[in-house]
Protein backbone atom coordinates (compact mmCIF):
# COMPACT_ATOMS: atom_id res chain seq x y z
CA UNK A 1 0.00 0.00 0.00
CA UNK A 2 0.66 3.72 -0.08
CA UNK A 3 1.27 6.09 2.05
CA UNK A 4 1.02 9.65 2.34
CA UNK A 5 4.23 11.68 1.59
CA UNK A 6 3.12 14.24 4.15
CA UNK A 7 2.17 12.53 7.11
CA UNK A 8 2.55 8.76 6.32
CA UNK A 9 -1.15 7.56 6.27
CA UNK A 10 -1.44 4.55 4.77
CA UNK A 11 -3.98 5.68 1.87
CA UNK A 12 -6.43 3.25 0.52
CA UNK A 13 -8.31 3.63 -2.81
CA UNK A 14 -8.20 7.91 -2.66
CA UNK A 15 -4.74 8.75 -3.82
CA UNK A 16 -4.24 12.36 -4.37
CA UNK A 17 -1.49 13.84 -6.67
CA UNK A 18 -0.19 17.26 -7.56
CA UNK A 19 -0.72 17.90 -11.47
CA UNK A 20 3.14 18.11 -13.14
CA UNK A 21 3.16 21.99 -13.46
CA UNK A 22 3.30 22.10 -9.33
CA UNK A 23 6.28 19.59 -9.16
CA UNK A 24 5.74 18.10 -6.09
CA UNK A 25 6.31 14.31 -5.99
CA UNK A 26 4.48 12.10 -4.08
CA UNK A 27 0.73 11.13 -2.99
CA UNK A 28 -0.94 12.66 -0.24
CA UNK A 29 -4.36 12.47 1.73
CA UNK A 30 -7.22 15.00 1.40
CA UNK A 31 -5.79 16.72 4.68
CA UNK A 32 -2.12 17.02 3.13
CA UNK A 33 -3.08 18.00 -0.30
CA UNK A 34 -5.54 21.12 1.32
CA UNK A 35 -2.47 22.10 3.49
CA UNK A 36 0.46 21.68 0.98
CA UNK A 37 -1.94 23.38 -2.00
CA UNK A 38 -2.46 26.27 0.22
CA UNK A 39 0.92 27.14 1.05
CA UNK A 40 1.98 26.78 -2.37
CA UNK A 41 -0.84 29.41 -3.73
CA UNK A 42 -0.32 31.34 -1.23
CA UNK A 43 3.79 31.18 -1.49
CA UNK A 44 4.10 30.54 -5.22
CA UNK A 45 6.19 27.38 -4.18
CA UNK A 46 6.20 25.04 -0.80
CA UNK A 47 7.57 26.61 2.36
CA UNK A 48 6.38 24.14 4.78
CA UNK A 49 9.38 22.25 6.22
CA UNK A 50 10.25 18.41 6.01
CA UNK A 51 11.04 16.84 9.03
CA UNK A 52 12.49 13.99 9.92
CA UNK A 53 10.59 11.40 12.38
CA UNK A 54 12.27 10.31 15.41
CA UNK A 55 12.15 6.55 14.72
CA UNK A 56 11.89 5.68 10.93
CA UNK A 57 13.92 9.08 10.05
CA UNK A 58 12.10 9.72 6.70
CA UNK A 59 11.42 13.02 6.09
CA UNK A 60 7.42 14.46 6.34
CA UNK A 61 5.85 17.78 6.14
CA UNK A 62 3.12 16.70 9.29
CA UNK A 63 4.76 15.26 12.10
CA UNK A 64 2.67 14.81 15.66
CA UNK A 65 4.53 15.86 18.73
CA UNK A 66 5.07 13.15 21.47
CA UNK A 67 6.34 12.97 25.18
CA UNK A 68 8.00 10.62 26.52
CA UNK A 69 10.22 10.52 29.40
CA UNK A 70 10.15 14.34 29.61
CA UNK A 71 11.18 14.31 26.22
CA UNK A 72 9.74 15.16 22.70
CA UNK A 73 9.80 13.37 19.90
CA UNK A 74 8.23 14.51 16.43
CA UNK A 75 6.87 11.03 14.84
CA UNK A 76 4.84 10.73 11.66
CA UNK A 77 1.41 8.87 11.72
CA UNK A 78 2.48 5.07 11.88
CA UNK A 79 5.51 5.34 14.68
CA UNK A 80 3.43 7.51 17.08
CA UNK A 81 2.39 4.62 18.81
CA UNK A 82 6.39 2.99 19.29
CA UNK A 83 8.13 3.24 22.75
CA UNK A 84 11.51 5.03 22.37
CA UNK A 85 12.94 3.95 25.26
CA UNK A 86 15.15 1.62 23.12
CA UNK A 87 15.29 3.62 19.76
CA UNK A 88 16.82 6.58 21.31
CA UNK A 89 19.80 4.75 23.49
CA UNK A 90 20.26 3.15 19.23
CA UNK A 91 19.50 5.58 16.44
CA UNK A 92 18.97 2.70 14.52
CA UNK A 93 15.84 2.62 11.90
CA UNK A 94 13.43 0.11 13.03
CA UNK A 95 13.73 -1.49 10.24
CA UNK A 96 14.69 -5.42 10.12
CA UNK A 97 17.61 -6.27 9.38
CA UNK A 98 19.08 -7.19 6.00
CA UNK A 99 18.47 -11.15 4.86
CA UNK A 100 21.62 -13.34 4.70
CA UNK A 101 19.94 -15.08 1.28
CA UNK A 102 17.10 -14.69 -0.69
CA UNK A 103 13.74 -16.64 0.60
CA UNK A 104 13.26 -19.45 -1.10
CA UNK A 105 9.49 -18.51 -1.66
CA UNK A 106 10.58 -15.34 -3.67
CA UNK A 107 12.85 -17.92 -5.81
CA UNK A 108 10.38 -20.27 -6.69
CA UNK A 109 8.40 -17.42 -7.76
CA UNK A 110 11.29 -16.19 -9.37
CA UNK A 111 11.74 -19.54 -11.53
CA UNK A 112 8.35 -19.66 -11.89
CA UNK A 113 8.52 -16.25 -14.03
CA UNK A 114 11.49 -17.59 -15.87
CA UNK A 115 9.28 -21.30 -16.69
CA UNK A 116 6.12 -19.13 -18.05
CA UNK A 117 7.95 -17.03 -19.60
CA UNK A 118 10.10 -19.74 -21.51
CA UNK A 119 6.78 -22.02 -21.87
CA UNK A 120 5.06 -19.06 -23.49
CA UNK A 121 7.66 -18.26 -26.39
CA UNK A 122 8.29 -22.36 -27.08
CA UNK A 123 3.85 -22.15 -27.45
CA UNK A 124 4.29 -19.12 -29.89
CA UNK A 125 7.07 -20.72 -32.06
CA UNK A 126 6.36 -24.36 -31.87
CA UNK A 127 2.21 -25.23 -31.03
CA UNK A 128 0.73 -21.94 -32.95
CA UNK A 129 2.00 -22.29 -36.39
CA UNK A 130 0.40 -25.51 -36.27
CA UNK A 131 -3.29 -24.58 -35.47
CA UNK A 132 -5.96 -23.37 -37.85
CA UNK A 133 -6.30 -19.91 -35.73
CA UNK A 134 -3.33 -18.67 -35.63
CA UNK A 135 -3.72 -15.17 -34.04
CA UNK A 136 -5.33 -16.56 -30.77
CA UNK A 137 -2.87 -19.08 -30.05
CA UNK A 138 0.12 -15.98 -30.59
CA UNK A 139 -2.12 -13.81 -28.28
CA UNK A 140 -2.16 -17.11 -25.85
CA UNK A 141 1.20 -17.37 -26.13
CA UNK A 142 2.64 -13.92 -26.02
CA UNK A 143 0.77 -13.28 -22.86
CA UNK A 144 1.98 -16.32 -20.73
CA UNK A 145 5.38 -15.02 -21.99
CA UNK A 146 4.75 -11.29 -21.20
CA UNK A 147 3.55 -12.24 -17.53
CA UNK A 148 6.29 -14.46 -16.96
CA UNK A 149 8.75 -11.98 -17.55
CA UNK A 150 6.89 -9.34 -15.10
CA UNK A 151 6.67 -11.67 -12.98
CA UNK A 152 10.39 -12.87 -12.87
CA UNK A 153 11.18 -8.89 -13.07
CA UNK A 154 9.29 -8.02 -10.05
CA UNK A 155 11.10 -10.57 -7.96
CA UNK A 156 14.00 -9.50 -9.23
CA UNK A 157 13.56 -6.01 -8.05
CA UNK A 158 12.14 -7.00 -4.63
CA UNK A 159 15.26 -9.52 -4.63
CA UNK A 160 17.78 -6.23 -4.90
CA UNK A 161 15.51 -4.61 -2.57
CA UNK A 162 16.05 -7.03 0.39
CA UNK A 163 19.87 -7.76 0.07
CA UNK A 164 20.13 -3.50 0.23
CA UNK A 165 21.32 -3.32 -3.27
CA UNK A 166 19.11 -0.88 -4.52
CA UNK A 167 17.70 2.21 -2.15
CA UNK A 168 13.41 2.63 -1.80
CA UNK A 169 12.05 5.73 -2.71
CA UNK A 170 10.51 7.29 1.08
CA UNK A 171 7.09 7.37 -0.60
CA UNK A 172 6.99 3.67 -1.60
CA UNK A 173 8.26 1.86 2.05
CA UNK A 174 4.90 1.47 3.44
Amino acid sequence: MTSCAGCNVTLGWKKYNFQKQWRVPGYYCKTCMKEIGQDFDDNGRITLPKRTCDSCHQEFFFLTTKWQNKQRHRCCQVCKDLDFTESSSSKEQLLPPIPARVPTMMALFAAFGILLMIAGFAYVMLVAPQQDSNILHIIIGSCMSGGGFMLARKMVKVRNILLGKTQVPAENLR
